[in-house]
């Protein structure tokens, strides 16, 4: 089914393109290590920001547990 807004089908997304495949394929491991864990504290630092924003009742540790809990898969 397609998202209304873009028009695009979500289940027709590649992960990574050719480039990008291709790209990350020529960096060494420690190179790709790196950017791996970059993209995951940016996941886990951007999801914390919107849970705050969204509980502004919520102190920091409540808002840390909720993210651990939505990054782990329960979405709750």
């Amino acid at each position: 089914m397609a998202d209304e807004r873009s028009g695009r089908d979500p289940s027709a997304v590649a992960a990574v393109s050719r480039d990008v495949a291709r790209i990350l394929s020529a960096k060494p491991p420690y190179e790709r290590l790196r950017l791996a864990h970059e993209a995951w504290e940016l996941a886990r630092d951007r999801l914390g920001a919107f849970m705050a924003a969204r509980h502004p009742e919520w102190d920091a540790v409540t808002v840390r547990r909720a993210v651990a809990q939505r990054l782990l898969g329960d979405a709750g």
